[in-house]
């Protein structure tokens, strides 16, 4: 949600890189032997890692579990990188294999390795679109994963999820909340399960946009969900946290665009008895085959009045009830936040960033809000970058976290 992506002929780009990554193993010349994981099962080459990927996980199976790997060409300085297929509970008792990726040191390193989990802003609905798939730098040369460099060069282990059936077969929770949560959380047990990887319980987590409601969600829900793991602290970019009230944005507005459509597909991937026809009028749902046309909204918005039913969020209908269900969660309270926001932002508009500030803030929280002038929902991510890796740092030494929380 709420970003441009590119098009689905930039996402196939990955495919000649992939196929090589399946051969590469152990450290570059010249180099530090990596931290390995090599001692887990090696996946097929190239697309077939995703594909080839069993629709059903074993009855045995746990979460975070890992079914195999593919070493990536396309690795940070000084680091290697993974490709992952793994196992997550993606709502209570219900288990699937979730892909992403992992970019580790390859320094020596003589105690455990913090873990810095990305959770990934909008990338699309089909599966190739997943970010694993992808190469980590983009179509304009920058780091799909903000800042991993610097986070590399600080020796941490920097982690990312597809989320639950990006990548892979099966539906995309896209702005569920809680799935792709839980599908981070495992792919930090994932990383902790493999010995050489030395990763330590202690992670940062950061996101962009949706990743920022992934980032929320997590945060609710680790203390229950992952308790032997250790959330440090977290940071939000642009945070497209309540559903629902960025649903009721869009609906005023010409459309559907690409956004409303995915964000119906997803919920209703959570919900399976939402009707598409109770919130789209007949000639807005002949537009739901385009969400599998491109990564996001290649087709740019539909110019269409009158898309939605009139009752289609109405207090006590489906959806409504449906965005008010992911929506109720309540932050930990235990841990510090830093927030980037950009004051020209028309995505996810300052407003609802600033009501989230408050929310956590009253959870207890020491909450650093970072509210920058000119800045949009993309133009603010370099501001973010350029910021985290000392904010990170500081969290990981234990240092007093800065807060501007409203007395």
């Amino acid at each position: 949600m709420f970003m441009r992506m590119r098009k689905k002929a930039a996402a196939t780009t990955f495919a000649g890189a992939v196929a090589a990554a399946a051969i590469l193993v152990g450290a570059p010349a010249g180099h530090a032997a990596p931290a390995s994981m090599q001692s887990v099962t090696q996946g097929p080459a190239g697309a077939s890692f995703w594909v080839d990927v069993p629709y059903t996980v074993p009855a045995t199976a746990k979460a975070g579990d890992i079914l195999w790997v593919q070493q990536r060409s396309d690795a940070p300085t000084g680091a290697s990188g993974w490709n992952v297929i793994y196992v997550s509970q993606i709502q209570p008792g219900v288990m699937s294999y979730v892909s992403g990726e992992v970019f580790v040191p390859n320094a020596q390193n003589s105690q455990a390795r913090n873990v810095v989990l990305w959770n990934h802003p909008t990338a699309g609905m089909t599966d190739d679109c997943a970010p694993s798939r992808e190469t980590l730098g983009d179509e304009n040369g920058n780091n799909a994963v903000p800042a991993v460099q610097d986070l590399i060069n600080a020796g941490d282990l920097v982690v990312a999820s597809d989320y639950p059936g990006l990548g892979l077969y099966g539906p995309a929770y896209y702005m569920t909340g809680d799935p792709n949560a839980r599908a981070s959380l495992d792919l930090i047990r994932a990383v902790r399960s493999v010995p050489a990887l030395s990763a330590s319980a202690n992670f940062v987590q950061y996101g962009w946009s949706q990743g920022g409601q992934t980032s929320e969600h997590l945060d609710a829900l680790a203390k229950s969900y992952a308790p032997e793991l250790h959330p440090v602290a977290t940071a939000l970019i642009a945070p497209a946290t309540r559903i629902k009230a960025l649903t009721q944005i869009s609906m005023p507005l010409p459309g559907p665009d690409g956004y409303m459509l995915m964000t119906l597909r997803g919920i209703q991937a959570a919900y399976p008895q939402l009707k598409f026809s109770d919130f789209l009028t007949p000639a807005a749902m002949e537009e739901m085959p385009l969400i599998a046309d491109g990564c996001y909204d290649p087709w740019g918005a539909t110019a269409m009045a009158n898309w939605h039913q009139p009752g289609a969020m109405a207090p006590g209908s489906p959806w409504s009830n449906a965005m008010t269900a992911i929506d109720n969660f309540q932050p930990g309270g235990t841990m510090p936040y830093t927030i980037f926001q950009g004051s020209d932002d028309t995505t996810v508009p300052p407003s609802l960033t600033q009501a989230e500030r408050t929310v956590l803030c009253k959870a207890g929280s020491p909450v650093q809000y970072n509210e920058m002038a000119g800045k949009d929902h993309t133009t603010i991510v370099p501001v973010a970058a350029a910021a985290l890796p000392q904010w990170i740092a500081d969290r990981f030494a234990g240092k007093p976290a800065p807060s501007n929380c409203p007395a």
